[in-house]
């Protein structure tokens, strides 16, 4: 998967993006199912982006808006 970059308000998000990668790695390399956790600290990310993303300041829509992994055609 492509390392993600993300915004300075995004952190919170960024360390639980990191737990979910690292224990989706030790997932596969050892007989240990831990697929539970996994999908809670998903459900935990995706709750988390929704409630930095439903209150931003007019700055950091803009710092959005320029990101760079941003799509954009030429």
């Amino acid at each position: 998967m492509a390392k993600r970059t993300f915004l300075d308000f995004e952190q919170p998000i960024a360390e639980l993006e990191g737990k979910i990668e690292e224990l989706r790695y030790v997932q596969t390399e050892s007989a240990v199912d831990i697929s539970e956790e996994i999908d809670q600290l998903g459900k935990k990310s995706q709750q988390l982006t929704k409630d930095i993303y439903s209150d931003l300041t007019p700055w950091q829509i803009t710092k959005i808006a320029r990101h760079p992994e941003r799509p954009y055609t030429l």
